[in-house]
């Protein structure tokens, strides 16, 4: 959670800057009351497990009173608060309760409204006794251009966010996913499985199957514990090229479509990504996986490209570290900027001519994936949930614009398009008591 609330600071600074801020004054005394309680009393675990929302105002309003509540409560050096929630849905806090058995003490919050004032009820029950031992109200006046504030913020971050357009059931083992659209605006959905690529016809959230290509791979094959794999999708000279490779071969199949079928030109020794342009000339980029391993080599490849021939002999290798997973910016084949997740988890940040521009050693998922030059997508995976970290990145600038909970694990991220919109393919894997559902989720920027 101290990460959850990142997208929200820019608001809490204008919050703090332009009003009294009742919001923060009333987190104060809160606070204050619960670090009294806790007075002289050292070495003990506690959190907030239970929080509801009643007072009319708005999530983020809700949201900004919790982190600036757990901030201060965090500063304490005489208690360990411990930040366990996840998510708040519909005005009331999701909690990861896996670690309820670490607390001494459970707190219980709840945001009520009195005419112009925001009350905050405090309840804290210790484990040790088995009953309620602290029961506090306070209140505070929320003035009505904080609140007009939170609400205008409010909308305003949703309508540059992104959203959830459609969901759908999906099964195991599915590689990759890429979409592509007609002139009749109607979408293929290209998946790839271990040993096939299945094409469906999307119409509005359905699949309907039109063919199969069956896919033989080339000895040896390496053993894996996760089988992973790549598609590549892309137009070059109004052809539609079709590739595909894996962790568990060292070859790629590269495909073409002609007349209406799908023709097999031949075998690469990497796995493509995407097709990019450099200073004037084309050329398939992507890497190699260690053999049988999840994430791949540490050498960026570049195979010139013209019309049905990949230049195998003349490639181009740019060095970088281990890493998980890469993806090429690209604006109209251009090459803008690479991202890259290495095998420590670090993002990675290049430009366009492959020099490093920056590294955040922050621990992020192994998924990423970029559209249409504008957008990057980030996954960062904790023990119960996932999250979806979305920036804007245009002429080699990265800015955090939206984060949001993910329900599961995020297998891997794709782009693609659905109604008319460029967007993200999200698979996800989520734990079930009768064992894993998986569920494919598209997400597009709503006000696009």
């Amino acid at each position: 959670m101290r990460k959850a609330f990142k997208g929200f600071f820019f608001i809490l600074f204008l919050v703090n800057f332009f009003y009294a801020n009742g919001i923060d004054n009333l987190s104060g005394k809160v606070s204050r009351g619960i670090r009294d309680f806790f007075n002289g009393k050292y070495n003990i675990n506690i959190s907030i497990v239970k929080f509801d929302n009643y007072s009319g105002l708005s999530n983020l309003a809700a949201q900004t009173y919790y982190q600036l509540l757990v901030s201060k409560l965090e500063s304490d050096k005489n208690i360990n608060f411990i930040d366990l929630m996840i998510d708040l849905n519909k005005n009331r806090g999701e909690f990861n309760l896996t670690r309820k058995n670490e607390l001494n003490y459970l707190i219980y919050i709840k945001l009520i409204r009195n005419k112009n004032k925001i009350g905050v009820g405090t309840v804290i029950f210790s484990k040790s006794v088995d009953k309620i031992v602290y029961i506090k109200y306070f209140e505070n006046i929320i003035s009505k251009n904080e609140k007009d504030l939170l609400n205008i913020a409010n909308y305003g971050f949703k309508g540059s966010a992104f959203c959830k357009l459609a969901e759908l059931d999906s099964e195991m083992n599915l590689f990759d996913i890429k979409t592509i659209g007609d002139t009749k605006g109607e979408y293929r959905c290209f998946f790839l499985y271990p040993k096939k690529i299945l094409i469906y016809k999307l119409k509005g959230n359905n699949l309907d199957k039109i063919l199969s290509i069956k896919l033989k791979w080339v000895r040896p094959f390496y053993p894996t514990l996760e089988p992973e794999g790549k598609l590549s999708l892309f137009y070059f000279k109004k052809v539609l090229y079709l590739s595909a490779g894996n962790n568990f071969s060292p070859v790629s199949k590269f495909f073409m479509l002609h007349e209406d079928r799908w023709e097999e030109l031949t075998d690469l020794d990497f796995v493509p990504f995407r097709i990019v342009e450099l200073n004037g000339n084309y050329y398939i980029a992507g890497s190699n996986y260690e053999y049988g391993m999840n994430y791949f080599d540490g050498k960026i490849v570049l195979a010139p490209f013209s019309s049905e021939k990949v230049d195998l002999e003349n490639k181009l290798e740019k060095r970088v570290p281990l890493f998980y997973s890469i993806d090429f910016s690209t604006i109209k084949d251009r090459l803008d900027s690479v991202h890259i997740i290495d095998k420590n988890y670090n993002y990675r940040f290049y430009s366009a001519d492959f020099i490093e521009q920056s590294v955040e050693k922050e621990k992020r998922g192994s998924s990423l994936c970029s559209v249409s030059g504008k957008w990057l997508a980030v996954s960062d995976y904790s023990k119960l949930t996932d999250k979806l970290f979305f920036y804007k990145i245009e002429n080699g600038s990265k800015k955090l614009i939206y984060e949001t909970n993910i329900k599961g694990e995020i297998i891997f991220i794709s782009s693609g398009f659905m109604k008319k919109k460029d967007g993200f393919w999200i698979y996800t894997k989520v734990k079930k008591n009768y064992g894993k559902e998986f569920k494919l989720q598209f997400w597009s920027k709503s006000n696009e």
